[in-house]
């Protein structure tokens, strides 16, 4: 439909815009043509100052005379033809950038959340078997203690209970409790070479 609305016209071009208007306000598809093909190099060129490419200036072209058909009865009678053509065009390319732009920053918006997303559950997987590791290293350790050294290690880091608290249910003095929780703790780094304890702390 439109394609036959841009073909050449037989009427004669010098006729002046304001009279080519009104015609194509009323539905005259000659003078439509004619308003197109006589400023559509302008439009073009103009908006290439906006955007470097073409294609998508020209379809912006384009898709503004269409809505142009669609709308003549709608539309005023602009004192220049031209210059309400030319800001017209400056609007819709800009516009059309930034509709562009923001579906662009919505997708990339959307990988990232996706890589975001996927990020998280790799890190809690990796927390659960890092976790599950340090767990079996730490059995593995208590191994090497004598009864009552993981009697002192237990109430101490599983059960938070302060050295005090931990004397008080052994009935061994505080001071025997740190020399126990000590040893265990030599035994256990003796035991497992490497492994380091520092996140425990006397309390």
């Amino acid at each position: 439909m439109m394609k036959s609305l841009f073909t050449p016209s037989p009427i004669n071009d010098p006729l002046p815009d304001t009279t080519l208007w009104a015609s194509f306000k009323k539905g005259d598809k000659d003078a439509f043509a004619v308003i197109y093909h006589r400023y559509h190099k302008i439009l073009v060129q103009n908006s290439l100052r906006i955007s470097a490419d073409k294609d998508f200036v020209e379809d912006c072209v384009h898709d503004l005379f269409a809505e142009m058909w669609k709308n003549k009865q709608n539309l005023g009678f602009p004192q220049s033809v031209k210059a309400y053509l030319i800001s017209s065009i400056q609007r819709k390319v800009i516009r059309q950038m930034k509709k562009t732009r923001l579906i662009f920053q919505l997708k990339e918006t959307d990988e990232l959340n996706d890589l975001q997303i996927d990020f998280s559950v790799e890190r809690k997987i990796i927390a659960e078997q890092t976790r599950v590791e340090q767990q079996h290293t730490l059995f593995r350790a208590m191994k090497a203690l004598t009864k009552r050294q993981k009697e002192a290690v237990y109430l101490k880091f599983y059960a938070n209970l302060s050295y005090p608290e931990i004397a008080g249910k052994m009935a061994i003095s505080t001071d025997s409790i740190y020399n126990l929780v000590s040893k265990a703790i030599d035994n256990m780094q003796v035991e497992l070479g490497k492994i380091s304890f520092h996140k425990y702390s006397y309390s």
